[in-house]
């Protein structure tokens, strides 16, 4: 897919710190309404290319583009009108505020559109993640579950056209960990826009994710369907060490 018709289009991306080469001629991209899995070892690069995305980093070489438009070293705040949201893996919510002020928040500095105004896109959100009848107590109150769902409902209610997840499911439970599942599932339902998830809990990605692309050491070593990609031998060595002899 040529970077005209993706909704992200990485080219040729290399990022490094210091003497290390954390990402290395990294080409991919995200199509239209598609939910993408980015997955590898710990190390790979994964959260540094959301980093690059959101323009936190900026590429030494390689360009990113969003909605066809290059967006590369546009401030994050920048990144965020323009329709990229994003959670993270330590959990950013604003733990002073209540459940609501935190999506108000989001949608006040989210995408420029017309539309329904803050407050409703904020209830709607807070409805489809569960979050609704906790919708007056502080950030700080909620379990560390309620506040990956919170994150979610804060860059939904900023009306994205690309959603970034980094480890949403990081520290749950399995019980914690399915819930959030189809949380994920119903948001993608019908909405157009497209996600980029990044998971340690593979399973999850392969149950739900249209494609995969693996990296190991900044290395793209696989992209395509979650059956193939599981299957890859390239895959299974970079999780399970060198084949045996």
């Amino acid at each position: 897919m040529d970077r005209d018709k993706s909704v992200l289009f990485l080219d040729k991306v290399y990022k490094s710190f210091g003497g290390l080469q954390v990402l290395v001629d990294l080409n991919m991209h995200v199509g239209q309404g598609e939910m993408v899995g980015l997955i590898g070892p710990n190390g790979a690069g994964k959260t540094t290319v959301f980093n690059v995305i959101t323009s936190f980093y900026k590429p030494e070489r390689g360009d990113v583009y969003f909605l066809g438009k290059n967006i590369t070293g546009v401030p994050p705040y920048k990144v965020c009108h323009l329709g990229i949201s994003r959670t993270y893996q330590l959990v950013k919510t604003f733990l002073k505020m209540t459940v609501m002020e935190n999506v108000m928040v989001a949608s006040v500095y989210g995408r420029t559109h017309d539309g329904k105004g803050a407050k409703v896109r904020g209830l709607e959100a807070l409805e489809l993640v569960g979050l609704s009848d906790k919708k007056d107590i502080l950030a700080a109150h909620l379990t560390l579950s309620n506040r990956r769902l919170l994150e979610i409902a804060m860059a939904l209610t900023s009306v994205p056209a690309l959603m970034l997840l980094d480890e949403p499911m990081a520290g749950l439970n399995s019980v914690e960990v399915h819930d959030l599942l189809q949380v994920i599932k119903r948001v993608r339902g019908g909405r157009e826009f497209s996600i980029l998830w990044i998971e340690h809990k593979v399973d999850a990605i392969l149950e739900a994710c249209d494609r995969v692309v693996v990296l190991d050491y900044g290395v793209k070593i696989a992209d395509g369907k979650p059956d193939e990609v599981a299957h890859n031998p390239k895959v299974i060595e970079a999780y399970l060490g060198e084949p045996a002899a």
